[in-house]
């Protein structure tokens, strides 16, 4: 059966009762009950009928989290006014995107399909036969959880079917409320409860827990990414309540269940090779463009989970996104929101960096090419913006049939990956609720917090991978790693073997890392590395996967991932640019002058006369070990002083800022802004209770010029409706 019809289906199944609200009343239900004498075949629909649901969240999710912060500006004039509202972070209760019913219709409709599944179980064969959809309700549950406590604060919580009028009203007049850090406890012991117990080991499984109802695809979608993985889930829960609670056992929970995810044998998710770069050393001409790539249909594996959407009003719910940020005939070719200049800023504050192989490894910069030679200015620095953000000149025929020339504006992100036209109104197929690159900064923001500075570092600059983890983490760090342990599955690092020559060290290391954080298999993660090569006796290059080159992957590597620094996706070589570093100039410098490394070739032997007893040879054999002497000693005084709780600690108030301005410049537009802001201040301990303002991080301050504040002083929550 094809999804709409199982969409349309499942609505109609729900619909008699199963959160039937208004506007002015959360859980105002009528008398008429849902079916809830379901039969087998009756659980398809029902959870297509949730998805259905969840379609009406769809824009919201997005226009909440990107249009009250402060990388878009809204435009006054064309804008209409429930965006204007939120733009000017003061909501009113009216706003359609203020509507927290349709969250709670959600919910209710989980909590009716959760209640009463049961009732088919009890005749089956196996009691885990119902084990994926009522692991898919519980996520879509937590999942309304949090973004209700991310835009009230504090919210009834109920976990039980609301029925009846009666108990309806019960719930609203009761006034009873949980706050964010109650409500994520409920969802996560929620989902852990349910993950425990059973008769099989459910953490034994990963992407297999979700429904995924035939190999049959929808626009190109796979069915089971309608649904959201339970790691991802709680991962996100666990990330938001170290928020609240600065619980460092919060955030290494969120770090294995992200790792987890990441690494599941054989469903391992790496960062990708979709970025934007220069292909030319002096930043004129010849851009990459494989970066849109993410978001288009055919890379839907980009993401965690998605939510689709229908492209035609009659079906269902549509998402409207592509007319708030595009020009097109629907808008009269005005764009509600644009680019904010807090944006522009940012974008053109990156250094982008490129690494000359050709020429033999010289490094250059894009601030030393001359600005004014760029085609559009938001080429300078980090080439996201440029790549999510494309203006054109095109004629075009507007609202009053009259032709003209127009420059417009489009959002890639939000017209399916395609910068091609924008001649119709066509419907985004769907929005992503967790997209995996995203979820690889949650990972580093999470690792940060918990202490671990280099890796976090890490995953901005390289991209985890086992080569990463042996060269840029040190020993200290690196042992810690090794406490955060997988959840259900079993993985060690055979390669520990061929690595390092010393068997002692080899299996010492294998032993100490198995089933650990510090394991990203060899045989599947990558880093990225830039590799020269001839054709056609021309000298070009290109990005690989290192240590294999271009002809050389046999059929195992042929399913290697690449694994790249999150940064280098838009500023081009990260790892070999020196403005962007995990120390600041400051420990730099002290390292330099107090304990430098310099390393003399070591003498020939026999020195000038060939003659081992020769008095010029043991002069310079003794300079030589003395400075090898030298060279361990101030190795070893680096390693205590970087290792200290002072340097830690600014390492890691670096790295936050670092990882704040990386989900700004990778999530721009796609409604995570206001979230990642509001996540920080919580963190940083400058949000507290239902009617915190917002306040921005202080060295957010010097790219202010020219941006208009709209958030500062305004509330961080809504006001939840009462009635």
């Amino acid at each position: 059966m094809k999804i709409k019809s199982i969409i349309l289906s499942g609505a109609l199944l729900l619909a008699a009762g199963a959160a039937t609200t208004s506007c002015e009343d959360m859980f105002t239900v009528d008398n008429h009950l849902v079916t809830t004498d379901l039969a087998p075949q009756d659980t398809v629909y029902q959870m297509m009928g949730i998805v259905q649901r969840m379609q009406k969240l769809a824009d919201r999710t997005v226009l909440l989290g990107e249009v009250r912060a402060d990388l878009v500006a809204v435009d006054p004039l064309h804008a209409p006014a429930a965006i204007q509202e939120l733009g000017n972070n003061a909501v009113s209760a009216g706003n359609i995107y203020n509507q927290p019913v349709d969250y709670y219709n959600v919910i209710n409709a989980c909590n009716i399909y959760l209640h009463y599944v049961d009732s088919l179980r009890s005749y089956l064969p196996s009691m885990d036969y119902y084990d994926k959809e009522i692991l898919a309700a519980k996520c879509f549950r937590a999942w309304c959880y949090l973004e209700l406590v991310k835009i009230y604060g504090e919210v009834p919580y109920v976990d039980e079917p609301v029925l009846t009028a009666d108990a309806a009203e019960q719930i609203v007049t009761s006034g009873n409320k949980a706050g964010m850090e109650e409500v994520l406890t409920k969802c996560i012991k929620d989902l852990t409860d349910f993950m425990n117990g059973g008769k099989s080991n459910r953490w034994a499984q990963n992407l297999s827990l979700r429904p995924s109802y035939g190999s049959q695809k929808w626009n190109g979608i796979s069915y089971d990414n309608f649904f959201i993985p339970v790691r991802v889930m709680l991962g996100e829960l666990y990330l938001w309540r170290g928020a609240c609670t600065s619980s460092r056992e919060d955030y290494l929970k969120a770090i294995q269940m992200y790792h987890d995810y990441f690494c599941f044998p054989s469903e391992e998710r790496s960062v990708q090779s979709y970025n934007a770069y220069w292909y030319d050393r002096n930043f004129t001409n010849n851009r990459n463009s494989t970066y849109i790539n993410r978001f288009s249909v055919a890379r839907t594996l980009e993401n965690a989970a998605v939510l689709p959407c229908d492209t035609i009003e009659y079906f269902g719910n549509v998402s409207d996104l592509r007319s708030v940020f595009n020009s097109q005939y629907s808008n009269n070719y005005y764009p509600a929101v644009v680019p904010s200049q807090r944006l522009k800023n940012l974008s053109k504050s990156q250094q982008y960096c490129s690494y000359n192989i050709i020429s033999g490894g010289d490094v250059t910069y894009s601030s030393s090419h001359n600005v004014n030679e760029y085609e559009d200015p938001i080429q300078e620095g980090d080439l996201r913006l440029s790549q999510n953000y494309v203006t054109m000149s095109r004629n075009v025929e507007d609202q009053t049939s009259s032709v003209y020339n127009n420059t417009s504006s489009l959002c890639v992100k939000w017209a399916n990956g395609s910068a091609t036209s924008l001649t119709t109104d066509v419907r985004g197929q769907y929005i992503p609720l967790y997209r995996n690159t995203i979820l690889y900064l949650h990972m580093a923001e999470a690792l940060n917090r918990a202490g671990f500075p280099e890796t976090a570092y890490a995953v901005l600059a390289y991209g985890l991978s086992f080569e990463t983890l042996q060269h840029y983490v040190s020993m200290s760090e690196f042992a810690k790693l090794c406490d955060i342990k997988t959840t259900g599955f079993n993985l060690t690092e055979d390669y520990y073997q061929t690595y390092y020559s010393d068997e002692e060290t080899a299996k010492t290391l294998k032993d100490m890392t198995a089933n650990s954080f510090a394991v990203w298999p060899h045989n599947v993660f990558r880093s990225r590395t830039k590799v020269a090569y001839e054709s056609g006796g021309v000298r070009s290059w290109t990005y690989f996967i290192m240590p294999t080159y271009i002809g050389e992957l046999t059929a195992a590597e042929s399913r290697l991932l690449m694994q790249q620094g999150i940064h280098s996706l838009g500023s081009g070589d990260t790892e070999y640019n020196a403005e962007y570093q995990l120390d600041d100039e400051e420990t730099l410098e002290k390292l330099r002058t107090e304990w430098p490394l310099n390393l003399p070739d070591e003498p020939k032997y026999g020195g000038r006369t060939k003659d081992p007893d020769s008095l010029i040879y043991k002069e310079e054999l003794e300079v030589y070990q003395a400075a090898v002497e030298e060279y361990l000693a101030n190795y070893q005084a680096r390693r205590t002083y970087l290792a200290s709780a002072e340097i830690v600690a600014k390492r890691m108030a670096r790295v936050k800022q670092m990882i704040l301005d990386e989900e700004a410049l990778e999530g721009m537009f796609e409604g995570t802004r206001f979230y990642d802001l509001m996540r920080y201040q919580m963190a940083e301990g400058k949000l507290s209770g239902a009617s915190a303002t917002i306040s921005l991080p202080d060295y957010l301050e010097p790219l202010n010029e020219g941006w208009t504040d709209n958030m500062t002083g305004k509330p961080w929550y809504l006001t939840l409706p009462s009635r």
